[in-house]
């Protein structure tokens, strides 16, 4: 199964804070569009956060990933789905609240989008720190301790054509290393 979680992480993040905008606007002017923008955008924010949680829920089961990104990985699962239990009160606090206590609203909009977005930094490490996920992991380039020793790898040039249009030799090395 591909790993389709990449495709929803950038969703709840720009949601989340762009409800908050819309939320800071709102308390600021007291205009009602923006408070109607500010709404539809929290729900969404919701919708997103339990579609991407979900998505990383099953890619922490199935994408490649060294053993010391565990942790990590730990982490950011926490750290998110909290950031969902947030994002989906504050949805709830629309209907429940209404137009009362709407400085509740706020800061469960705002402590949405910062759990959220720490959350989220925690993803990024884990692709660009430890190459979760990605064709490092999967070939070997990045082992399972997370060391990126490169001791058991073929590093022998690919056969193709050069920059000067020559086929490079390969190696007996190389090619047993395959």
């Amino acid at each position: 199964m591909q790993n389709i979680h990449p495709l929803f992480v950038h969703f709840p993040v720009a949601l989340s804070l762009t409800a908050l905008l819309f939320e800071v606007l709102y308390l600021v002017s007291k205009k009602d569009h923006f408070k109607t923008i500010a709404a539809g955008l929290i729900v969404l924010t919701a919708v997103a956060a339990v579609v991407t949680a979900a998505t990383g829920l099953v890619a922490a089961n199935t994408v490649p990933h060294p053993d010391i990104a565990h942790p990590l990985m730990d982490t950011h699962k926490e750290i998110e789905l909290a950031g969902v239990a947030l994002s989906i009160l504050a949805s709830l606090s629309l209907v429940l609240a209404r137009n009362k206590l709407s400085w509740v609203r706020g800061l469960l909009v705002l402590a949405t989008a910062a759990t959220i977005s720490y959350g989220a930094s925690y993803g990024g490490r884990l692709v660009f720190d430890y190459g979760v996920g990605t064709a490092l992991v999967k070939t070997g380039m990045v082992d399972s301790t997370g060391s990126g020793n490169m001791n058991n790898m073929d590093m022998s040039r690919p056969n193709t054509t050069t920059h000067h249009g020559e086929v490079p030799e390969q190696s007996a090395a190389g090619e047993h290393g395959r």
